[in-house]
């Protein structure tokens, strides 16, 4: 899966959960502007790892959510390493 089929997929679940114009994201955009209620925040990780079959951790220090950008290459990150494991 290449970077930007991740990216369209997370966009995609970002915006039907969140329920924000698709066209407004950018992987500029910083969550904290977005004003993701944290319920839909739940969902939106639900909905990351249901699509790309990985486990999102809340709690680790490494995986810092500020931006899409972020959000993209930590499921980037995830992605990668559950191939390796395979």
């Amino acid at each position: 899966m290449t970077e930007e089929e991740i990216r369209e997929k997370i966009f995609d679940i970002i915006a039907k959960e969140a329920r924000i114009d698709r066209g407004t994201l950018t992987l500029e955009s910083k969550l904290e502007d977005l004003k993701i209620e944290s319920l839909d925040m739940v969902q939106i990780l639900f909905g990351i790892e249901d699509a790309f079959d990985v486990y999102v951790p809340q709690d680790d220090q490494s995986f810092k959510l500020a931006t899409l950008k972020d959000v993209v290459d930590g499921v980037k990150r995830l992605v990668a390493a559950k191939q390796q494991s395979a």
